[in-house]
């Protein structure tokens, strides 16, 4: 990089390939799409069944499966039609090609906001980053999200001040683009519209001049947001128990219960005895006199011990929050890569003496901290904050993030009597060569075992064969049918129940330490399966985690009893 074309528009172009080379890199490096990627494309999937059913059958805003599905159908129109490699591909093409935008759009904000070389380094720093990186090289909706996110923050900073109808306009409609990807991407439309307000009271401005400017805001994203409530009959049942179809305990009244629970002396939630409704039919080589399903076998399955009724005590709310800003704050470093955390605090100091226009940095002040408060509802509801879902106050922080490493460097500069464009270079060069090994690592790798286990499961499996597990990758990968162990069927009693009744789940896939994974599924298992492999992960590098194989003893396990076939 030549330090003399750092106020040269050319360098946004220089941050757009590195972002495609460190995309690209990671998408080679990755062996499969995360598993929130086959959520949405079981999403995409069910979109040409019927729309209305999908959007109100599932949490996940249909906007970035929708664009799966499109992406996807010109890979099969290209001629690529392997299942599901296609799929996969198609959601990777979407997230990569947003994760290129969402470069350009932080240079477009820092442009505004400041100049042109806050805006290269801006741009530049964000292509380097690893979370941006492995989010636009994944099947993710939150890259997609982020670029009409910051699109529409960049609008927005121009029409607040102005007042103008097209910035306005295009705001609004980017906010509501973002929404429907995720709830969030309001956010952007309803901060825009106080600090809309809070400039014609401060500017006096005439009351058609408001009434048009917030109009113009207002209607735009109503336009484009109303067709998904009115179709699924929601706002949005994403992280909202009450607005689910179906009953769910938030992270927090769990929490709650099980203090309350213990402090009332209530023995813990055990592993007990309990009948099962599975059938054992015997295999072919057994005596033809026991034709007839094998009496009900009893295996232990996982029961609560009667709810004690939550006690939302100040200590716990407290600890809770506690645990949320610590959570929120790892992310926010991951996110930043802990390197240019230092860049973004100075920066503050270098925004107050060039003194911009203040109401745009407030505006995305403002939409950092309503993000941050979403989150921490989020962690309340659920119990976590992903790196990811701070990308959006990642992007907003590079303009000043910017300001703070030329702050730093043209201080050296000055001290070492050199020319300031080298030292931006130098420091912008070295801080970006610190992050590139994380940004080009390789990510899903645990998954490799499960693969592994689903294809030694279809090598042995006989016609007629399904199989119990407990990750999305056994169906996905898979052709046999899945009876899924997941927090809708904590048992293998309950899995079985929505299982096909015409196959006989003759295995088991059980991804130990996975998400959602419970102990007790092994005791449950016993009576029924015997471990025939074991598959281990190979990223591992703190505790053990592994795939463990199970096939069923002497008969075929079913979901109901049924004769045995001839």
């Amino acid at each position: 990089m030549d330090p003399r074309q750092l106020g040269s528009h050319a360098l946004v172009w220089l941050a757009i390939l590195i972002a495609a080379i460190l995309q690209a890199v990671h998408v080679a490096r990755s062996p499969t799409i995360s598993a929130d990627g086959i959520t949405f494309i079981a999403i995409a999937r069910d979109l040409p069944q019927g729309v209305v059913q999908s959007f109100r059958s599932h949490d996940q805003h249909p906007g970035y499966p929708a664009m799966l599905l499109a992406a996807t159908r010109l890979v099969q129109w290209a001629g690529y039609r392997a299942e599901p490699g296609a799929w996969a591909v198609g959601g990777v093409i979407v997230s990569y090609m947003c994760g290129l935008g969402c470069v350009a759009m932080v240079w477009l904000l820092a442009r505004n906001l400041f100049d042109t070389r806050a805006a290269n380094v801006a741009a530049l720093v964000f292509a380097a980053l690893p979370v941006p990186c492995w989010s636009a090289g994944d099947a993710h909706s939150d890259t997609p999200h982020l670029l009409a996110y910051l699109t529409a923050a960049w609008l927005a900073s121009a029409g607040v001040v102005s007042g103008r109808a097209l910035p306005l306009a295009g705001a609004g409609a980017a906010s509501a683009i973002a929404y429907w990807i995720r709830p969030e991407g309001l956010e952007v439309f309803l901060v825009a519209l106080a600090c809309l307000l809070w400039q014609s009271f401060r500017a006096s401005w005439t009351w058609r001049r408001t009434s048009v400017a917030c109009a113009t805001l207002t209607g735009t994203a109503l336009v484009i947001v109303a067709p998904y409530p009115i179709l699924a009959g929601k706002i949005t049942s994403k992280q909202l128990p009450f607005a689910k179809t179906y009953k769910v305990q938030t992270f927090i009244q769990r929490v709650a219960r099980a203090e309350a629970t213990a402090d009332a002396d209530a023995p813990p939630a055990e592993t007990a005895p309990q009948e099962t409704n599975l059938a054992v039919e015997p295999s072919p080589a057994e005596n033809t006199a026991a034709s007839a399903p094998a009496a009900l076998a009893r295996a232990p399955a996982a029961v609560e011990t009667a709810a004690a009724p939550p006690r939302y005590s100040l200590p716990l709310v407290l600890r809770m929050l506690g645990k949320a800003l610590a959570t929120f704050f790892i992310s926010m470093a991951q996110g930043f890569k802990f390197v240019f955390i230092p860049f973004y605090f100075i920066g503050h100091v270098a925004c107050a003496r060039r003194q911009p226009e203040w109401l745009q940095i407030a505006m995305l002040a403002l939409l950092g901290v309503t993000h941050f408060l979403v989150l921490l509802g989020v962690y309340m509801l659920s119990g976590y904050i992903a790196h990811r879902h701070v990308l959006p106050l990642v992007g907003l922080a590079m303009p000043v993030t910017a300001l703070g490493v030329i702050y730093v460097a043209e201080t050296v500069a000055r001290r070492l009597k050199t020319p300031p464009g080298y030292a931006v270079a130098i420091v912008l060069a070295v801080c970006c060569a610190c992050v590139l090994p994380y940004s080009v690592r390789a990510v899903n790798r645990e998954f490799i075992p499960v693969m592994a286990a689903t294809r030694w499961v279809q090598d042995h499996a006989k016609p007629g064969s399904g199989v119990v597990c407990n990750s999305p990758y056994v169906g996905f990968y898979g052709t046999l049918p899945v009876a899924y162990l997941n927090p809708d069927a904590p048992t293998l009693d309950q899995a079985l129940a929505r299982a096909n009744p015409n196959a006989d789940y003759d295995f088991v896939v059980l991804h130990v330490n996975a998400y959602d994974y419970r102990p007790e599924w092994i005791t449950q298992l016993e009576p029924h399966y015997r471990q025939v492999r074991l598959f281990d992960d190979p990223s591992s590098d703190r505790r053990p985690k592994k795939v463990l194989v199970f096939q069923a003893k002497d008969g075929h396990v079913r979901s109901q009893p049924r004769q045995r076939r001839s």
